[in-house]
């Protein structure tokens, strides 16, 4: 293990006592103490936690330019770790709700999926872009594809070193549990609080994960589902350790 042992009172008061301002707070918090710590890694991308923190303020940044307020929707539909996590903590920086979708879905779930979920703003896989731009446009929201050059694109975005201070009640993350309904039709969605979201991080470190700051938790799970919420990206954020998702159907991953 490097650097120092998990110190929860640092972060969040266990109590449930003490409202925090959003989840984002978390990377805020982390990049500051270990700035250095790796954070993200995925094929052969790896960002440190100063790597993180400055490119979901540009994504908050970018956001706010094109009007997202406090409780819009911003879908994000793809796998690609490092840019995932920008856009997330980028969504909650400005207190926006993200919606997390899995790629592989398939056109038609994913479009069904946004236009119940109503988001304002929509970033796609390049490759799963073409099907729902025209769906997005048609409810006057955007649709962005992110393909290999998009963080590079991305610094040149307006920067908010700030984030926007929401209630533990208020909500933070939509997503879809895993399992099929019965009977068909599509599964209904789970709407997670900035409070629930952090307990069930600060759980993960504490008591499951056993995570300390310079820890690397490699994983297969997906970053866009509930335990890859709860035992994944929020709980090594939290702890400062590092997250590494690997391909299960790789042998040599």
């Amino acid at each position: 293990m490097i650097g120092s042992p998990f110190a929860p009172s640092l972060v969040i008061d266990p109590t449930g006592k003490t409202e925090m301002s959003n989840l984002a707070t978390n990377l805020l918090n982390t990049a500051s103490r270990y700035p250095c710590h790796p954070a993200v890694r995925w094929n052969q991308r790896s960002w440190t936690y100063m790597d993180l923190e400055e490119h979901s303020s540009h994504i908050a940044g970018g956001l706010l330019a094109h009007g997202v307020r406090p409780g819009d929707r911003v879908a994000i539909v793809m796998d690609d770790v490092p840019a995932f996590a920008a856009l997330y903590y980028g969504a909650l920086r400005v207190g926006a709700v993200a919606v997390l979708l899995d790629p592989e879905l398939g056109p038609e779930t994913i479009r069904h999926r946004v236009e119940v979920a109503g988001a304002h703003v929509v970033f796609a896989a390049e490759e799963g872009y073409g099907p729902l731009a025209p769906v997005v446009g048609a409810s006057n929201g955007l649709c962005v594809p992110v393909g290999p050059a998009f963080m590079e694109q991305v610094v040149f975005w307006p920067r908010c070193p700030t984030l926007v201070r929401r209630q533990g009640d208020e909500p933070a993350v939509v997503l879809w549990p895993s399992a099929a309904p019965a009977g068909g039709g599509d599964a209904q969605s789970l709407e997670l609080g900035h409070r629930t979201l952090r307990t069930a991080a600060l759980r993960a470190v504490s008591d499951i994960l056993v995570l300390s700051p310079g820890d690397t938790l490699l994983t297969t799970m997906p970053i866009h589902g509930l335990v890859g919420q709860t035992c994944g990206l929020n709980a090594t954020v939290l702890a400062g350790a590092g997250f590494v998702q690997i391909d299960s159907a790789t042998p040599t991953a």
